[in-house]
Parts: structure tokens; C-alpha cells; sequence
């Protein structure tokens, strides 16, 4: 993948899955369970959009276990990401894991991301598996910025989604086939600037 990453953000990727291995057993966080599977599924496909995340404070929505944004704070600290997570148990595994690996540019809400209220502009948006790019525009309408880049983390080529756009919004798109490493499925990444403007 071209990524130089240190060792101890490795060594910090290893002890989150291990305690993503831990919650699991109890809350089912995810249906991966496999430590090989969690590596291609989750943490390579997350590093995946890293050369296309613009620094430095980025937003996640829909976190989930810690996929996309968890990964990257633990690999890039020089940015700061805010994990937007509405079910209780998983936000709830988002704070352990930050305040047990001691990921310090990192902060969780717990909540809907149309409740969430930013205080100041984001570089970056993520969303990986939450929804549609037409509905994922609507609930994020209030963190839209002109310098905002939101990525939309896909599977197969998201025609029909894109079709769904407004005329403006589809021009604004691009779509960025990546290539996951170990993992034999289609991905692609949805790529939109100067949204608001």
C-alpha cells in the first residue's frame, strides 16, 4: 500500500484488535471475527483512503467499531478525528479504546451525526458503509464547508448512487477505484469537494 507507517502505531493496531477480540465476545461489535479477516476487512481497507484524507481535523460518521477513523488516528496523530457513533455500546468501545491505547487525538460523540454540532470547519469527512451518498449529503448538511473533502467508502461501483445525485452534486464526484490488499472484493471510494459552494 505505499504506507510508511511507525511501529508503534503498528504495535498500537495490534493491541486494538485484541481488544476489539475482547468486546466482541460480549457485544458482537462485528461479524468479523477472525484476526485475519479483521486485517483485510477492516484495518487495510480503512488505510486504504489515507493518501485522500486532507488534514488536519477530520470528522468520521457511523464509526462503528473504529472503521475508518479509529485506524487513522492510531496511524496519523498528527490529525485529529472526531468518531460520530449512535449506538451506545459501540461509542462505548470507541472511548475504551482510546482511553486503553491512549490514541490522544481522538474524541467520540455518541449520538446521530445531525445532532452533532462542530465548532469550527472540518478538513475531512469519512463514512464507510452508512448510508447513501444522497442521504449521507442530507445529514451532514450542517458540516459542509467549501475546503470539506468527504470520502464515501464503497463496495461495487456506486452508479445508481451516483445517479441519485442532483446534476451539481454528480459533477462534484469522483469515483476512486483502491485496491486492499488480501481482500478479493470490489472497492471503490467516493470522492466530493466544494460542496457547499
Amino acid at each position: 500500500m505505499a504506507l510508511n507507517l511507525p511501529e508503534a502505531a503498528l504495535r498500537k493496531l495490534c493491541d486494538f484488535v485484541d481488544l476489539l477480540l475482547k468486546w466482541n465476545r460480549v457485544h458482537n461489535l462485528t461479524s468479523v471475527d477472525d484476526p485475519r479477516k479483521i486485517l483485510t476487512h477492516h484495518l487495510l481497507d480503512s488505510l486504504s483512503i489515507a493518501p485522500y484524507v486532507q488534514p488536519t481535523t477530520c470528522i468520521d460518521v457511523g464509526s462503528g467499531a473504529g472503521f475508518p477513523g479509529m485506524v487513522l488516528a492510531i496511524c496519523y496523530p498528527a490529525q485529529h478525528w472526531t468518531l460520530v457513533e449512535s449506538r451506545s455500546k459501540k461509542a462505548g468501545f470507541l472511548r475504551d479504546a482510546k482511553a486503553h491505547l491512549g490514541v490522544a487525538n481522538l474524541s467520540v460523540f455518541d449520538g446521530r451525526i445531525e445532532d452533532y454540532r462542530a465548532t469550527a470547519n472540518f478538513d475531512t469527512l469519512t463514512a464507510r458503509a452508512v448510508t447513501t451518498i444522497k442521504s449521507l449529503l442530507k445529514v451532514s448538511e450542517h458540516l459542509l464547508n467549501p475546503r470539506l473533502r468527504l470520502i464515501a467508502m464503497k463496495g461495487v461501483f456506486p452508479g445508481e448512487e451516483i445517479a441519485a445525485l442532483t446534476s451539481h452534486q454528480a459533477g462534484l464526484a469522483r469515483v476512486i477505484p483502491v485496491t486492499v490488499p488480501g481482500l478479493d472484493a470490489s472497492r471503490h471510494i467516493v470522492v466530493m469537494e466544494g460542496i457547499s459552494g
